[in-house]
């Protein structure tokens, strides 16, 4: 028979407090690990960060970098020499262990890049760029959640008075993409930090963030100036067709025309010595406005009104309110792009851009660069070109803006009638 020896009272009670001691310590050696300093003599660092560690590093120059995170991070971080004094702080949440590098420097060509892409772009705001400090992040695996932060502090090159938005921006684009950006109070030290989120930033994909300062558009004047802008890039797809090409569609086309109190046929109508001189001017300048036909002209204002009234009536002009203004156009069945003189190189690619987009609604700008083989501003141009006339929608699809067809426009009405 076998006797079990029980150990006694005193012996149970040690061994609870060894494991009482043990199960403490580890906890607070956990904790003394979760948050670390670590001052930086220059401007670069390489560090192993462990799930739920956070880490501040104190670099030269007063820049500040905090990250914090719930995977394994083996981080690789350099600033560039001429930087100082700003902060940022990450938020890294993932499934699986990073191999994350970071290099900050203060504009796009300082990356190597042979040009900055265009600002971001969003309602009636306006963005400058004057942080001085863009990071560059590129990781060996997909960041499923990513929190970029940073206090607004003067100090840190940031205006406790102004207003700002995180943009980031990826090769593949054509522009910077603002992130939706808070600004949260830190009721201890009393001041706000700027907060955005991405999600899904791709493996062994360089990726740009940094801070854009926000203006409001709020002047009437520029607002109508715009407008007047955008209505003759609306018209300058027909700026160069010439003035018998111009008649020759008029006397082709096929459009019903009720001529009301007038009894003129289409050729005694285009060949009035004063319409000509209207239809010239026109022509030369779509979006011209009434009294600059009137002082170019040089006709009585009830004599000009007359005669545009005739071109009009009989669809040799068009015209459209722009804020205060009346513009003048020359007359399309349908909107102008589907009748310019496909001769001229610039309006055949705006007309094949939109084709394009319609046999493949959601392309977007690299997809239609790599297409036509053209310079990516040119195909910019062409893309603004339709946006202005309303011929196609936007749909953001992650970091992607898709194109598609505007099918309730009236030029699409038209087609498809």
């Amino acid at each position: 028979m076998v006797k079990l020896k029980i150990p006694n009272k005193t012996k149970l009670y040690s061994i609870f407090v060894l494991l009482f001691i043990f199960i403490n310590f580890n906890i607070f050696i956990s904790q003394v690990l979760a948050y670390r300093t670590e001052n930086i003599p220059g401007f670069s660092t390489q560090d192993n960060i462990y799930p739920n560690e956070s880490v501040e590093y104190l670099f030269y120059n007063n820049i500040v970098f905090d990250i914090s995170t719930d995977t394994f991070i083996n981080l690789n971080i350099q600033y560039e020499n001429n930087i100082e004094n700003r902060q940022i702080y990450f938020q890294i949440n993932n499934s699986f262990p990073i191999a994350l590098n970071i290099s900050s420097k203060t504009s796009m060509q300082n990356f190597g890049m042979p040009q900055s892409p265009q600002g971001p772009r969003k309602d009636d705001n306006q963005f400058r760029y004057g942080y001085n400090c863009i990071l560059q992040i590129k990781s060996n695996t997909t960041i499923e959640h990513l929190v970029i932060s940073s206090v607004k502090r003067a100090s840190y090159g940031l205006n406790p008075n102004l207003k700002y938005s995180l943009a980031l921006y990826e090769s593949s684009q054509d522009s910077w993409e603002l992130i939706d950006t808070s600004e949260v109070l830190n009721e201890t030290t009393s001041e706000f930090s700027l907060t955005g989120t991405v999600s899904n930033l791709q493996a062994d994909t360089e990726y740009f963030i940094t801070f854009y300062e926000v203006t409001e558009i709020f002047n009437n004047w520029i607002l109508v100036i715009v407008l007047i802008i955008g209505a003759l890039g609306i018209a300058s797809l027909a700026i160069l067709i010439s003035k018998s090409d111009y008649f020759q569609y008029l006397k082709t086309r096929t459009v019903p025309i009720e001529k009301g109190a007038h009894r003129l046929s289409l050729e005694e109508v285009l060949e009035n010595e004063n319409r000509n001189k209207i239809i010239d001017l026109i022509l030369k300048e779509p979006g011209i406005h009434f009294n600059e036909l009137l002082r170019k002209t040089e006709l009585a204002a009830g004599n000009l009104v007359w005669h545009l009234d005739i071109l009009e009536t009989y669809k040799v002009i068009g015209k459209k309110r722009i804020g205060n203004f009346i513009a003048y156009f020359p007359y399309y069945q349908k909107n102008p792009i589907s009748n310019l003189d496909l001769q001229l190189s610039k309006s055949k690619l705006t007309l094949e851009i939109l084709e394009m987009i319609e046999k493949q609604p959601g392309l977007w700008n690299s997809v239609i660069t790599k297409h036509f083989k053209v310079d990516h501003k040119t195909i910019r141009y062409h893309i603004e070109k339709l946006k202005d006339l309303n011929l196609i929608n936007f749909k953001s699809d992650g970091r992607k803006k898709k194109i598609f067809p505007n099918l309730d426009s009236e030029y699409f009405n038209n087609k498809n009638s």
